[in-house]
């Protein structure tokens, strides 16, 4: 039977359970799955899987029950129901941590639990661009006062060792940081959770720096415009292209002198509009 700590997406966990159970044995279906639970609706646990339904705390505990769950099993299921159910992102973010405690002790806890930590905080991204670049000899305090607005050095510690420990940087034999290029998975909750956390940080940056940052060092500009479902496909198009073209602008432009963060945001403030 599937791992259930492995899951992050308890309707992902049940179809997996579902299958394997319906390979194991060709009599065994949706029914006898809802029987075996004690709903009275046969399709009810299909409906959940598909996404149609939610798992109330009894109906939970009814699933919980089928499936033969542990205590401890039935603590993290619980709170996997509870973090794919939540409607506010904060209430989210509380439950994925208390999943990421849950998980079996190993290294894909650990790498989840550190690639959650690097997008979830904008610092790591700046830090990672400056360090090869910065004659850098363990002065954190130093390295934390570079960035604006500046960080601990307790954090950028942090940031050097969690980088490190996730292969984004390698320190050289003389002592110089240089960046690396490992995959870090982007499509998985914890990852999705942690960019949504990261372009939170970049907006409030970005108010800050309305403020604080002189005009002739900034660009904020806002556009408001009407547009149909096939204009904002368009849009959203021309604005992925424009990314791309800045990034190549990036790479060719060797004679840095700062760190930038460029935010887009597109996104509707009125319902869809009859025509």
């Amino acid at each position: 039977m599937p791992n259930l700590f492995a899951y992050l997406d308890y309707r992902q966990y049940l179809k997996d359970y579902y299958e394997q159970k319906k390979a194991a044995s060709s009599v065994f279906s949706y029914k006898s799955f809802a029987n075996k639970a004690g709903f009275k609706t046969k399709s009810f646990l299909k409906m959940v899987i598909m996404g149609k339904k939610n798992l109330s705390d009894l109906s939970l505990q009814k699933v919980a029950k089928a499936l033969k769950l542990d205590d401890k099993a039935t603590s993290y299921f619980e709170d996997l129901v509870a973090f794919n159910q939540a409607k506010s992102l904060k209430l989210r973010n509380q439950l994925l941590e208390k999943l990421l405690v849950h998980k079996v002790a190993g290294v894909g806890r650990v790498l989840q639990q550190a690639q959650y930590e690097f997008y979830a905080q904008w610092f790591h991204h700046t830090l990672r661009e400056i360090l090869p670049f910065f004659d850098f000899k363990g002065d954190y305090e130093k390295l934390g006062s570079m960035l604006t607005p500046p960080i601990s050095k307790e954090d950028a510690r942090r940031s050097v060792d969690l980088m490190t420990r996730l292969g984004l940087i390698q320190k050289q034999e003389n002592g110089r940081y240089i960046q690396t290029d490992p995959i870090i998975t982007t499509g998985d909750e914890v990852i999705s959770m942690a960019v949504r956390n990261f372009h939170l940080e970049n907006f409030l940056l970005a108010s800050k720096a309305l403020v604080s940052c002189p005009a002739p060092m900034r660009d904020l500009s806002c556009l408001v415009v009407r547009l149909s479902d096939g204009g904002f496909q368009l849009m959203k198009q021309e604005i992925q292209g424009f990314r791309k073209r800045l990034l190549e602008l990036a790479e060719s432009d060797t004679n840095f002198k700062r760190v930038y963060h460029i935010s887009f945001q597109m996104y509707p403030t009125t319902q869809e509009i009859p025509s």
